[in-house]
């Protein structure tokens, strides 16, 4: 599920973004590559999690925007409030074991991911469903109509649960 995300974003030209977030926090784009895969699935389940209405309104500028850019953190930054409020430093605390990058970085990092893939989802999304309605498709693997369980399933992996 959140392997698809990333295949999304690399097919609508993630490569030049996550250098670009990269040298933003001054990394390398391996590094950010990392931190990127370890920040995707929670990213991918906050947005499938979210209000569609609320995500796909934040997910438009997200569309129009560069990641790394003032605008794109900026726009992350309102997703990442959305989507995990008062749990970001939890988040990007995990993506830090996972890594072994400075948390610190990672929270920078965040917002960016957060654009990069809402903004992938908006540009794909098409019809009624939006970007919300997009990545619940890509991540339900079952059919079931219900991606939280795969979510789930995911986050227990992740975590050792």
């Amino acid at each position: 599920m959140a392997q698809q995300l990333l295949d999304l974003i690399d097919r609508f030209g993630g490569a030049q973004a996550v250098s670009a977030m990269a040298a933003r926090v001054g990394i390398s784009p391996e590094q950010a590559q990392a931190a990127m895969a370890a920040l995707m699935p929670a990213v991918a389940g906050g947005i499938a999690k979210a209000d569609p209405a609320a995500i796909d309104a934040a997910a438009a500028p997200a569309a129009d925007v560069t990641p790394a850019s003032d605008a794109g953190v900026g726009a992350g930054s309102e997703l990442v409030g959305q989507i995990f409020g008062s749990n970001a430093p939890a988040v990007t605390a995990h993506a830090a074991q996972a890594t072994g990058l400075d948390a610190g970085i990672l929270a920078q990092l965040l917002p960016m991911v957060t654009t990069l893939a809402a903004g992938t989802l908006a540009g794909k999304a098409s019809g009624p469903q939006g970007a919300a309605g997009t990545l619940a498709g890509l991540l339900d693997r079952d059919g079931d109509g219900n991606p939280l369980d795969e979510i789930m399933g995911f986050a227990g992996k992740l975590f050792g649960r």
